[in-house]
């Protein structure tokens, strides 16, 4: 008599199509999105992690592309209230037609956007430009690109082939932090890729490990 306590094992066809879609999801986490840091500044040290920027697929919109930049206020001692950034910069493969036209959804509203624009602090002419002004600095600043035929979030990280050529992926000019160095005022750049959590890996390697056992089962 068959015990109906005991589940049986599903067949291993179901198991190997049943696990392939979280497989795939696993493997392009990277892929939906990526971060960088910008560690490195004109006026303050190197290698300390200023402000991040995160590259997405839209949520909202098929094909678009998401941009969220953060400032790190940690990084920097802060007592007042005009504290933030004031510009962004970041370039594109220079295979696309991508200009001021193709940028929305900008938060903060009265920030503006321009083209070919030196970042200043020695770190070169970047693609496109969002800029505010002394009232309008942000520790948030977000955005859409829209409208661009064949890209991806990669489009957007890779340096410039402007004169003279930005080699970090992104810019910013962060202002209003108290005096350190001798500053209140700075430029930053980077691109060194923000790890992903160690849980993320262990979760995608585990479910490539269900994967193999379902290959096993298959073929035994």
């Amino acid at each position: 008599m068959k015990n109906s306590t005991t589940l049986p094992w599903p067949g291993s066809k179901a198991i190997k199509f049943s696990l392939l879609p979280l497989v795939f999801a696993a493997t392009h986490v990277s892929a939906a999105t990526i971060s960088y840091f910008l560690d490195q500044s004109n006026d303050l040290p190197a290698g300390i992690d200023y402000a991040q920027v995160t590259i997405s697929d839209s949520a909202t919109r098929i094909g678009d592309i998401d941009f969220s930049v953060e400032v790190l206020a940690s990084a920097f001692t802060v007592s007042g209230s005009n504290f933030g950034m004031q510009s962004f910069l970041f370039n594109y493969d220079p295979s696309l037609s991508v200009g001021a036209i193709n940028i929305i959804d900008i938060d903060p509203l009265a920030w503006s956007v321009s083209e070919g624009t030196n970042a200043g602090g020695g770190f070169g002419k970047f693609g496109i430009q969002l800029s505010g002004n002394g009232s309008t600095r942000t520790e948030l600043l977000t955005f859409s690109i829209t409208g661009v035929d064949g890209d991806t979030i990669n489009s957007y990280a890779m340096g410039s082939v402007l004169k003279p050529a930005a080699t970090e992926f992104f810019a910013a000019h962060i202002a209003g932090f108290d005096t350190t160095y001798g500053v209140t005022s700075a430029k930053f750049a980077g691109s060194t890729v923000v790890p992903l959590p160690a849980a993320v890996w262990l979760f995608g390697s585990g479910l490539i490990g269900l994967a193999g056992l379902a290959r096993y089962k298959a073929r035994y």
